[in-house]
């Protein structure tokens, strides 16, 4: 066995004068790392081996003393390091040669993108198989999300984001107390808030005719009110004719009918009504408005701006505020809103209750949620187990590259750095390609039923993360595994 030893060494003796690569004899190479790590050494062998190893530390222990030593006392070094047992300088150079064998970081890249280069057909079904598992999560999540969207948006149409105030009572005298006139700005400065509509009432006895030939209590149930805001957002009232008040139309006799009125009245866009002892033309009809605004069908509203020349402010009190949250937040909206409308006084603000489909929305949102985490998780763990079974296989394929780098040199680690990056690589590629692959079916999913078009952000920048640490922890193990066994071992693979 010795001499078997002896042998080995001799032929591979260029690695000790040029490190791991400079003998390129694959023969040589076998038997110098045979030699180095025997696969039927004797025990008596081993404990030789082991006392050489301990032998070896103590010298370099005690050179590493006598360096210091010398340079404490002014003593050339050289000259010290000559006067050491051989055995230290044979330690000094084999630790030389340990630290001269690591990887570049060009070296790093090279080896890390080398697999996909050569093999690219094996490394794009690879990032396929991670793709596939992305692509599962992207649509299990997106799907939801989706639905989601679409009943928000429904049930934000029929008004469940839909606030309204309105002027409360002094507990004390039981009198009115008036919304003060900084109220609807203050309303628009809410974040969440989407649209107001603020509504103004007009004195007693003020009605709106076809001509000035009817009679005055021939009023037909109509109302005349004074709008100032967005009604269109915040009623999601459409207008059926015309348009809405503007700078153009703000400060003259106009007026904007709802669909009752303009029946009752039978007038159209262009022709004029009677009101207030004076003709007023007619710019705009709405559609019927939806349930819960419909009161506003039977009202005649006037231009802000030219009412505000015909009556006083105490004339025209505020009414009502409608407020349109941002979906989802109206109960956060309505927290603040007493407080808002009236900072000196909140108790005398009067908020509605929160709608029936503002509690169904919140019952059906948590519900989405609950469904989502849940076939998250599952295709979470689907696309897992297929991204670690494709770097397994992936890896075990390679064992006996792995085991020719082991003989040319390479060490455990610089074998394991190699198959993490790729890992990271090709799952990084292959999540992308789920990423696309996912959003698409969620889109065709959508398109087929009308639906809105929702994926959760984070699942964009998770998705190509998730793919290549996964990919890293499925190839890192078997990858090591491989790389720890003996290279004569893994070159009989080949």
């Amino acid at each position: 066995m010795s001499q078997r030893r002896g042998r080995a060494t001799s032929l591979a003796s260029p690695t000790d004068e040029y490190g791991p690569l400079g003998d390129t004899n694959p023969r040589s190479v076998i038997l110098a790392v045979s030699a180095a790590e025997p696969e039927e050494a004797s025990p008596a062998e081993r404990r030789a081996l082991q006392r050489r190893a301990k032998a070896d530390a103590q010298a370099a222990k005690k050179e590493a003393k006598a360096v210091a030593r010398a340079a404490k006392q002014g003593r050339p070094v050289q000259a010290t390091l000559k006067a050491l047992p051989k055995a230290s300088k044979a330690s000094t150079r084999s630790k030389a040669l340990k630290q001269r064998r690591h990887l570049y970081f060009s070296d790093v890249v090279a080896t890390a993108t080398l697999g996909p280069r050569s093999r690219p057909v094996r490394a794009l079904l690879s990032a396929i198989g991670i793709g596939i598992g992305i692509t599962a999560l992207v649509a299990v999540l997106g799907v939801p999300a989706s639905e989601q969207a679409t009943r928000r948006a429904e049930l934000d149409v029929w008004g469940a984001n839909v606030i309204e105030v309105l002027p409360g009572q002094d507990r004390q005298t039981y009198e009115a107390i008036p919304i003060p006139d900084t109220a609807p700005e203050m309303v628009a400065r809410i974040r969440p808030v989407r649209a107001a509509f603020t509504i103004r009432s007009l004195p007693d006895g003020t009605y709106a005719y076809r001509n000035d030939k009817m009679s005055a209590g021939e009023s037909g149930g109509i109302t005349v009110l004074v709008g100032e805001g967005d009604p269109e957002g915040a009623l999601n009232a459409v207008l059926a004719e015309g348009r809405w008040f503007d700078e153009a139309t703000n400060d003259f006799p106009t007026v904007v009918l709802g669909a009752t009125a303009a029946q009752r009245l039978r007038v159209g866009i262009g022709q004029q009504v009677w009101i207030a002892q004076s003709w007023w033309a007619v710019i705009g009809i709405f559609d019927p408005l939806p349930r819960y605004s419909r009161t506003y069908d039977s009202a005649v509203f006037l231009a802000p701006g030219w009412a505000k020349t015909l009556f006083s402010s105490e004339e025209m009190p505020i009414q009502s505020i409608e407020v349109n949250a941002v979906s989802g937040q109206a109960p956060a909206v309505r927290s603040v809103l007493a407080a808002t409308v009236n900072p000196a006084q909140p108790s005398g603000v009067k908020v509605s209750s929160l709608s029936d489909l503002a509690y169904s929305q919140e019952q059906e949102m948590a519900t989405f949620r609950r469904l989502a985490l849940g076939l998250g998780a599952v295709a979470l763990l689907v696309g897992g187990i297929g991204i670690a079974n494709t770097m397994v296989v992936a890896v075990m394929e390679r064992r006996g590259e792995i085991g020719l780098r082991r003989a040319l040199g390479a060490r455990t680690g610089q074998i394991g750095l190699q198959f993490v990056l790729e890992a990271a690589v090709i799952g990084l590629v292959g999540g992308l390609i789920g990423i696309a692959l996912g959003a698409y079916a969620v889109f065709c999913y959508t398109a087929y039923g009308s639906r809105v078009f929702a994926i959760p952000l984070w699942v964009l920048p998770a998705g190509p993360a998730m793919a290549a640490a996964v990919g890293i922890l499925a190839g890192l193990y078997p990858s090591l595994k491989a790389a720890r066994q003996p290279p004569t071992t893994a070159l009989r693979t080949v």
